[in-house]
């Protein structure tokens, strides 16, 4: 079945006729005003601004957004939505926080209530929406929005938790959604609990994230298991869409793909609302200068980085130990039961200070972060900006701090890459660091 048959057309879903020089000069002057690049310009579209303006969304669907105070479209939704809407394959570059998840959920949630019936009598569990997510977090994220709209049943699989509740899940909901990250869908795949021959909706949520963590050769055996190329809909979603990136995104997209990115297409942007600050300092003066930056922001929320486990548990215990602040760390051994306990305590304000390995640079749900510290700098300056993304979200101003070492400056590659990064988005470079 091809996705013209699962995903039937009307009229209010058919192809955007040529636009309007009218309407072609209000995008350009749109995309102008929010930083959009198409990579193609014959893909502008009529961008979605309200949605309970716009005949294109469902009735049912409006209603449902207006209840949960969804009125007006973020940037990246504004064009996505339409451009996906016309059952193109999508590639969205975005940093976190810009509003993605709506992006590609209300699209799915229009194409299913298009659908005339949905089947639930099935042997096993056949989704036609498929979302893969790099962390847990996220995923759980991404599926309480979909279970907040509350118009088709959706279930989250994800490792670190009961596979039996799960599976069971699986059995009795047959959910036409699936939401979930790599290992625990293949293990659905390879037990027969999951079949994937009807998915036709298919998104890579922070692609780029889940190719640095390895998890490109499970996405390939999830694909390979889809309908093919041209009989589904792919979208993918990434903070940067660099050469490797690329590379291994290209292979899985239908050739006539749109991109659409939130500032410069090709290369890396910091979020411009975050005034960075670099430090060159000795390894030993690091606990120094971050004592002085927990006592220069006390009361706010402050997320801090190191390179390993150890180091994020073992810097958080001293900083208890001087009782200047309420301090917590999260890496990716800490179990889910506790990690859902100190987000909320951080979320409330029971803690103010959370030490992080890179498990929590995207997808968790940590709301308000004022400062980020790079303790340690991560391994490239991809993560670097995922990292400081974490805070200066819609619109909100942020902080970060980044402790650099001789180390460091050894990399001339990274050093100047960095640099770049700061100074083009209107930070200062310190002398002892210029190149």
């Amino acid at each position: 079945m091809t996705i013209d048959g699962i995903f039937s057309t009307s009229n209010a879903f058919s192809n955007l006729s040529k636009l309007t020089t009218k309407k072609m000069a209000k995008m350009e002057r749109f995309c102008k005003e929010h930083g959009l690049v198409f990579e193609n310009p014959d893909d502008y579209c009529d961008p979605i601004i309200d949605f309970q303006d716009d005949k294109r969304l469902p009735l049912k669907l409006v209603k449902k957004l207006a209840e949960l105070n969804y009125h007006t479209a973020k940037p990246i939704q504004a064009v996505a939505i339409p451009i996906i809407l016309e059952k193109r394959d999508f590639v969205g570059k975005a940093e976190t926080g810009s509003g993605k998840t709506l992006a590609f959920v209300i699209p799915a949630l229009t194409f299913m209530l298009n659908e005339d019936e949905i089947e639930t009598k099935s042997a096993g569990c056949y989704p036609k929406v498929m979302i893969i997510s790099p962390t847990r977090e996220l995923a759980i994220q991404t599926n309480e929005v979909i279970e907040q709209i509350g118009l088709f049943k959706s279930i989250c699989v994800y490792g670190g938790a009961s596979r039996m509740t799960q599976y069971s899940e699986l059995r009795s909901k047959k959910p036409p959604i699936i939401v979930g990250t790599p290992g625990r869908i293949n293990d659905f795949l390879e037990t027969g609990s999951i079949h994937m021959s009807k998915c036709n909706y298919l998104v890579l949520d922070e692609a780029d994230r889940m190719f640095d963590m390895g998890f490109y050769p499970q996405i390939k055996k999830i694909i390979d298991l889809c309908p093919g190329i041209r009989e589904r809909q792919t979208l993918l979603f990434s903070a940067t869409w660099v050469e490797k990136v690329q590379e291994l995104a290209d292979p899985l997209l239908n050739p006539n793909r749109s991109l659409v990115s939130i500032g410069p297409l090709y290369g890396l942007k910091a979020c411009i609302d975050i005034k960075q600050h670099l430090f060159h300092c000795r390894e030993h003066d690091k606990k120094k200068l971050l004592e002085e930056i927990f006592r220069e922001f006390d009361g706010f929320k402050i997320l801090v980085f190191t390179a390993t486990k150890l180091r994020a548990q073992s810097v958080c215990d001293d900083f208890n130990d001087l009782n200047i602040t309420k301090c917590d760390y999260i890496h990716g051994d800490v179990a889910q039961e506790r990690r859902e306990r100190l987000i909320q305590d951080f979320n409330r304000g029971r803690s103010m200070v959370i030490f992080a390995t890179d498990v929590a640079s995207r997808g968790l749900d940590i709301k308000e972060i004022h400062v980020v510290v790079n303790y340690d700098f991560p391994i490239d300056v991809e993560t670097y900006v995922h990292r400081i993304g974490r805070c200066g979200r819609n619109g909100a101003k942020g902080l970060s701090f980044t402790f650099i070492t001789d180390r460091f400056l050894e990399n001339q590659y990274q050093h100047k890459k960095l640099l770049k990064v700061v100074s083009s988005s209107g930070n200062i470079i310190p002398d002892n660091l210029q190149l």
